[in-house]
């Protein structure tokens, strides 16, 4: 079992990610760290080690990789870590509203981004 090189917080937060295939998908954040958050999985399969982008309340788009999916949950690592005090900013009481936008314009462009086939 690898331990965390930072503590994770606890909180009730919404995210946004793109995979760079599709529509962004809305999501709950429950944990986030620096190093990156966890989320329920919202029925799209996340493959680990794919990349996506993903927006953290209203700061983003960040990049990251898909660390792990099972149980119905997705950890993912951003590839810059936010600083500490990102962190300190973000409060479970402050739930800001997404812009209303929801095409993938919104994010940058994800290259190499592939759909996964299953046979």
């Amino acid at each position: 079992m690898q331990t965390r090189k930072k503590p994770r917080k606890t909180i009730t937060l919404p995210g946004r990610y793109f995979t760079g295939l599709g529509s962004p998908v809305d999501v709950i954040l429950t944990e986030l760290s620096v190093g990156g958050c966890r989320f329920p999985a919202s029925g799209k399969k996340l493959i680990p080690g794919a990349p996506l982008q993903i927006y953290v309340g209203t700061s983003g788009p960040h990049r990251a990789n898909i660390r792990w999916a099972e149980n119905g949950e997705v950890g993912v690592t951003f590839t810059v870590p936010l600083t500490e005090q990102q962190i300190s900013e973000f409060d479970s009481s402050d739930l800001p509203a997404f812009s209303g936008k929801t095409g993938a314009d919104e994010f940058e462009e994800l290259p190499g981004a592939r759909p996964h086939r299953f046979c």
